[in-house]
C-alpha cells in the first residue's frame, strides 16, 4: 500500500512540476553569437581565440583576441586589406572588434606581419570613451632590395612594405617602422580611430657569449594576457610574465618609443650565472601619461626556505618557483587586485623535498605566499592588493595540505572587485583519505565540495578588499568540474563559466549563477566540442551577459543560435545572452527561522529524487518555495515520510518546509542536473 502511495506522488508532483517550473532559461535566451576563424598551426594551437572582451556605457562589444591567416567572420572572407600577402599570411595576428547588441560588426582592425613573424594580443580596456589595448608585434625587414617587397607588418589600418621603411634613414627609424619585437600600446576612440600608440623594448641583462643583449617586449611572446590598467590620471600599470637570466649587477633596460631620453636600467634580484637558465618572475610598471617610466619591479623580490644546492648553484637569492599571473581588477581609487598561482619549480629527484619548510615567497619585506610543507609544493593561488604605488596592501592565499604532494591543491584564475569585496575563481580537490585540505585563512574555512567528491571543484572566493580576510565562498554542485577565466560580479550574483565532465567524458559547458553570498543558483547550459581556452563571461547593468571562448569544434546554444565554428581549425566565439533580471538586485531569502527537528531530506544536491523523512513523527504537510519566497507547492502527507520527484526541477537552490505536529523545520536544497 505504500509503494502504491509514493507511485502516486511521484506521478501528482510530476505532472504538478511540469506546469509551475520554466525551463532553465525562461527568464532569459541567447540572442546571437559569432566567431572568427583562420588558418595555420594545430588546431590546439589557438591561432584563433579571445582574449578580452568588454561593454561601453551603450552596451556595445568589444571583442580583442588572436587570428591566424585567411582570416574569416561566421565563414565570409575578411579582406582587410588588398594586399595578398597580408590576408594569406599564416600567422597569428591581433583582432580588435566592436560589436553593436544586435551583434552587428561596426569595425574592426588588425595587427598583422608576414614571414616568421607574429603578432600577439595581451589586454584590453575600455573607459572614458576609449579603447585601449596592448600586444606583441614584430618587423624583420632585410636589406635585399630583391625581396624587400615580399616583407611588412599590416599595423591597424596602415600597410608597412620594407620598400617604404628603406627610404627612411636608419638613424630615423622609429617603431613601428624600425625592426625589432615590441609590446605596444594604441588607444582608439569608439568609433575605431587610433588616437595614440607607444612602444616599449626591453633588453635582457643576460649578456651572450658574443656580447649581444635581447631584445624583445615586456613579456614573452604568446604568453596570451598581459593585464593593464589606465588610471584616471593617464597612468599605465602593466603586469607581465618576465624570464631572466644573467647577474643581478647587469641591467634589465627599458626602451620607450626609440627615445634616447627614454632608457631605464632596471636592477633586478637574483643571480643565475649559467647562461640558458633563466629565472621565471612576474614585472609590474608604473608609466606616466607622457610614457616617463616611474616604476619597474619583480612581483617577487626574495625567497626563504632555500636548501637545495642545486638552486644555490644558479640563483643565491630565489628559489625555481613559478609565477602564473590571470587576473587583474582595480577599485574606484585605482588599487590593483591581481591575482594567480604560484608553485615551486622543483620536486622529488630534483630536490623539491629539501626546501627548509616553510617557503616563504615575498611580495615585498612583510607580505609573503607561504608554501608550508612538500605537502603543498603543488599550485597554489594567490592574490596581491597594490595602491597606485606599486606598494603591497595585503595578500592572501589558497592553502593545503596532505600525506603528499598530491593530496590537494587549489589555484586561482580571474579577478573582479565589486562593492567593497573582491571575487576570485578557482578550482581545486582534496582527497580525504590522504588527508588533505584546502582551506582559507585558516583550517576554519576549510573548501566545501560537492558529495565529498575528490574530483575537481570549481569555486569562488570573496576577499575583503579593505583588509583581505576571508568572506565566504561558493562551490558548483557537481563533480569533476573545470573553471573558466574570468568571474564577473553584478546587482549580488556571481557569475562564471565551468565545464562538467561525466563518466562518458561528456563535456557539459554551462555559465553559473550564485548569490555573493555563496548560494548556488542556477546555470545557463549550452555545448561545444574540442578543446577550449580563455573562457569568460561578463555581464552589465542592461541584463546582457557576454560569453566568450576559444574552441576547436562547435559551440550551439538555444533558441537555435550557434556559433559557425569551421571544424578542424581553432576559433574565436562569443555570444550574449539577455535576461531582465540580472539588470536588478537579486533577492533571495537568506534568513529563515530554523527549529530544531528530527527531519532529514537526503540527497542533497538531488538530480531525481528527494526524500523526505521525520523520526516516528507524522509529518502534516510540506511547501516548496523558490528563493524569493514564492510557495511552488503545498501539499498534506500524513505520514512519518515523503518521496518528492525533482527530475523537472530547474538547476538552483530551494527551501522545503515541514511542518510536524505544528513544529516547523526548513532546510534548504540544491537540484543539479548532474
Amino acid at each position: 500500500m505504500r509503494n502504491v502511495k509514493v507511485l502516486f506522488q511521484l506521478l501528482v508532483l510530476s505532472a504538478l512540476f511540469a506546469v509551475i517550473f520554466p525551463t532553465a532559461s525562461a527568464q532569459g535566451e541567447w540572442k546571437w553569437a559569432n566567431s572568427w576563424s583562420g588558418g595555420g598551426g594545430q588546431a590546439n594551437q589557438f591561432y584563433n581565440k579571445t582574449i578580452k572582451t568588454a561593454f561601453d556605457e551603450d552596451g556595445n562589444i568589444y571583442v580583442l583576441g588572436q587570428i591566424g591567416g585567411h582570416p574569416t567572420f561566421n565563414g565570409q572572407p575578411l579582406q582587410f586589406t588588398e594586399h595578398p600577402l597580408a590576408f594569406n599570411s599564416n600567422n597569428r595576428s591581433t583582432m580588435l572588434a566592436k560589436f553593436d547588441t544586435l551583434g552587428n560588426m561596426l569595425w574592426y582592425k588588425m595587427v598583422k606581419s608576414s614571414e616568421s613573424w607574429e603578432c600577439y594580443p595581451y589586454w584590453m580596456e575600455v573607459k572614458d570613451n576609449k579603447v585601449y589595448i596592448s600586444g606583441d608585434m614584430s618587423l624583420d625587414y632585410v636589406e635585399n632590395t630583391a625581396t624587400v617587397n615580399d616583407v611588412w607588418l599590416y599595423y591597424f589600418d596602415t600597410l608597412i612594405t620594407g620598400s617604404q621603411v628603406h627610404e627612411i634613414p636608419m638613424e630615423q627609424r622609429r617603431p613601428p617602422y624600425k625592426t625589432g619585437r615590441y609590446t605596444y600600446f594604441a588607444t582608439f576612440d569608439l568609433d575605431g580611430n587610433l588616437l595614440d600608440h607607444h612602444f616599449v623594448t626591453a633588453l635582457d641583462r643576460e649578456i651572450s657569449t658574443g656580447g649581444v643583449r635581447g631584445e624583445f617586449g615586456l613579456c614573452s611572446p604568446g604568453i596570451g594576457y598581459a593585464p593593464f590598467h589606465v588610471d584616471s590620471k593617464g597612468n599605465i600599470y602593466v603586469i607581465t610574465e618576465l624570464v631572466y637570466g644573467g647577474l643581478e649587477s647587469d641591467p634589465y633596460t627599458i626602451i620607450v618609443d626609440s627615445d634616447t631620453n627614454k632608457i631605464y636600467d632596471v636592477y633586478l634580484p637574483g643571480n643565475v650565472e649559467t647562461y640558458g637558465v633563466r629565472l621565471s618572475n612576474a614585472m609590474m610598471y608604473k608609466f606616466s601619461s607622457d610614457w616617463e617610466l616611474l616604476y619597474a619591479k619583480p612581483m617577487v623580490n626574495r625567497t626563504e626556505g632555500i636548501a637545495t644546492s642545486w638552486e644555490f648553484s644558479l640563483d643565491s637569492v630565489n628559489s625555481h618557483f613559478r609565477l602564473y599571473i590571470y587576473g587583474m581588477s582595480v577599485d574606484e581609487d585605482d588599487n590593483m587586485y591581481v591575482s594567480g598561482q604560484l608553485s615551486l619549480g622543483l620536486f622529488g629527484d630534483y630536490g623539491g623535498d629539501l626546501h627548509q619548510y616553510p617557503v616563504h615567497i615575498y611580495w615585498d619585506s612583510t607580505h609573503y605566499a607561504s608554501i608550508l610543507d612538500v605537502t603543498s609544493t603543488n599550485l597554489m593561488g594567490v592574490v596581491v592588493k597594490y595602491d597606485t604605488n606599486g606598494t603591497v596592501q595585503w595578500c592572501n592565499q589558497t592553502f593545503t595540505r596532505g600525506d603528499n604532494q598530491f593530496s590537494a591543491y587549489a589555484r586561482f584564475a580571474g579577478v573582479c572587485v565589486y562593492d567593497g569585496a573582491l571575487v576570485v575563481l578557482g578550482q581545486g580537490k582534496y582527497n580525504d583519505t590522504e588527508n588533505g585540505l584546502v582551506f582559507f585563512d585558516d583550517e576554519s574555512c576549510p573548501l566545501q565540495r560537492y558529495q565529498q567528491s575528490t574530483s575537481n571543484q570549481t569555486f569562488f572566493i570573496r576577499y575583503d578588499a579593505q583588509s583581505g580576510y576571508y568572506l565566504n565562498q561558493g562551490v558548483f554542485p557537481a563533480q569533476n568540474v573545470i573553471c573558466g577565466l574570468f568571474p564577473t560580479v553584478l546587482n549580488n550574483r556571481v557569475f562564471a563559466y565551468a565545464y562538467t565532465i561525466d563518466v562518458n567524458s561528456t563535456n557539459r559547458d554551462k555559465i553559473c549563477q550564485w548569490k555573493n553570498d555563496g548560494m548556488f543558483i542556477e546555470t545557463i547550459d549550452f555545448t561545444s566540442s574540442g578543446d577550449k581556452n580563455n573562457p569568460s563571461v561578463l555581464a552589465n547593468n542592461q541584463g546582457n551577459l557576454l560569453f566568450d571562448i576559444g574552441v576547436t569544434g562547435s559551440v550551439v546554444f538555444s533558441n537555435s543560435v550557434s556559433a559557425g565554428c569551421p571544424s578542424g581549425q581553432s576559433s574565436a566565439a562569443f555570444a550574449l545572452y539577455h535576461d531582465p533580471s540580472f539588470a536588478e538586485p537579486y533577492v533571495g531569502i537568506t534568513d529563515y527561522e530554523e527549529t530544531l527537528s528530527n527531519v532529514r531530506i537526503w540527497p542533497n544536491p538531488t538530480k531525481n529524487i528527494l526524500y523526505v523523512e521525520s523520526d516516528n513523527i507524522p509529518i502534516d504537510y510540506i511547501t516548496i518555495m523558490d528563493l524569493n519566497g514564492r510557495i511552488i507547492m503545498k501539499e498534506n502527507v500524513g505520514d512519518n515520510s515523503f518521496v518528492m520527484n525533482a527530475s523537472c526541477l530547474p538547476a538552483g537552490t530551494y527551501l522545503l518546509e515541514t511542518v510536524c505536529k505544528g513544529q516547523v523545520s526548513v532546510d534548504k536544497f540544491v537540484k543539479s542536473n548532474y
